[in-house]
């Protein structure tokens, strides 16, 4: 009777952690926003965030490195600027384009970014990822101007970029810090101040 021969041994490739979950990062997001808007960034959690997303504080860090790293994330997938919009006038961008962010800031959002803004003083990264954010929400309007230098309805010689912060800069100023109204009469008065007849 010849030998037996031993089964072969199937060795399994070793698993190299756990696959990130696209549910785990919605939710996630989805309660990191919801707890900063009910108590501010600064009383804001990571505990309290795990436990609302049903995940581990290990689970997170492992994806974001901090508190206000999640927070401008969750910005970002919750808050989306205002979409591409062509009327076929400048005034007309601008006034559906004004209106629309009115609307949004209106919506409180505690103090989420005030607070970015204060940690992106002394926090690099946060402030790269903060300049992105800020980037991507001015491309349409940017988009909207330089249409209208196109059409003729602005000079060719228009510093877009300055007049962009000159249209947005007197929300996020009442905004941010007078508490002023933000309604559709501010959009017409700022329309007539900066860029009176269109």
């Amino acid at each position: 009777m010849g030998a037996m021969t031993e089964p072969a041994t199937v060795f399994a490739e070793p698993r190299r952690g756990r696959p990130r979950s696209a549910d785990a990062d919605v939710a996630i997001l989805a309660a990191a926003l919801a707890l900063a808007v009910e108590v501010g960034v600064r009383a804001l959690s990571m505990d309290e965030v795990a436990s609302r997303a049903g995940v581990s504080k290990a689970t997170i860090y492992r994806r974001w490195s901090s508190k206000e790293a999640l927070i401008l994330d969750a910005l970002r997938s919750a808050i989306e600027p205002v979409g591409a919009v062509d009327h076929g006038s400048l005034g007309a961008d601008l006034r559906h384009y004004l209106s629309d962010m009115t609307a949004r800031m209106t919506v409180s959002r505690g103090d989420v970014l005030p607070h970015l803004i204060e940690v992106a003083c002394y926090d690099p990264a946060i402030r790269t990822s903060l300049d992105d954010w800020v980037r991507h929400r001015r491309a349409p309007l940017l988009a909207i101007l330089e249409r209208g230098v196109e059409r003729g309805e602005l000079p060719v010689d228009t510093d877009v970029e300055l007049l962009l912060d000159a249209l947005i800069g007197p929300f996020v100023y009442r905004r941010l810090l007078t508490g002023g109204a933000i309604d559709e009469s501010v959009v017409e008065r700022l329309l007539a101040l900066v860029l009176p007849g269109i």
